[in-house]
């Protein structure tokens, strides 16, 4: 059994501590992919999925951030504003990271709490349209 809160840790994994626009601006970091989903077996690769808060220099308009990607980790973080953005487009990639279990979840700040307490904000119509989508393109 893989012990996610100490892989996280490991050297690898430096960029989620070292990198300005991660580190303690990452409100909420959990699994993504067969881990996720519980049907994960031994070749799995481990997904990561997080929401990173923009910084003020975004807000105003002088910076632009949307992701950090990590291609070694296969890790994904998302500004908090796509985030939300996608969210209400309820993109199927984004929702799944609102939605897991209380164990899955590797970072939950009090602000990515709220996001998980208010789920239902984002879940629309839109959704099985977003849903059916990409069931189709599977």
């Amino acid at each position: 059994m893989i012990n996610f809160h100490e892989l996280m840790h490991t050297p690898q994994y430096d960029f989620l501590r070292n990198h300005p626009r991660l580190g303690k601006r990452i409100i909420l970091l959990g699994l993504g992919g067969s881990h996720a989903y519980g049907t994960s077996n031994a070749g799995s690769d481990i997904d990561f999925r997080g929401i990173t808060l923009n910084l003020p220099s975004d807000l105003l308009g002088l910076t632009r951030f949307e992701q950090y990607e990590d291609d070694r980790t296969d890790t994904v973080i998302y500004s908090f504003n796509k985030m939300v953005k996608l969210l209400l487009e309820c993109n199927p990639n984004t929702c799944e990271l609102l939605g897991l279990d209380e164990d899955q979840y590797l970072i939950r700040t009090n602000l990515g709490q709220e996001l998980i307490d208010h789920t239902s904000l984002f879940l629309s119509k839109r959704a099985a349209k977003s849903f059916g989508g990409y069931a189709g393109r599977s």
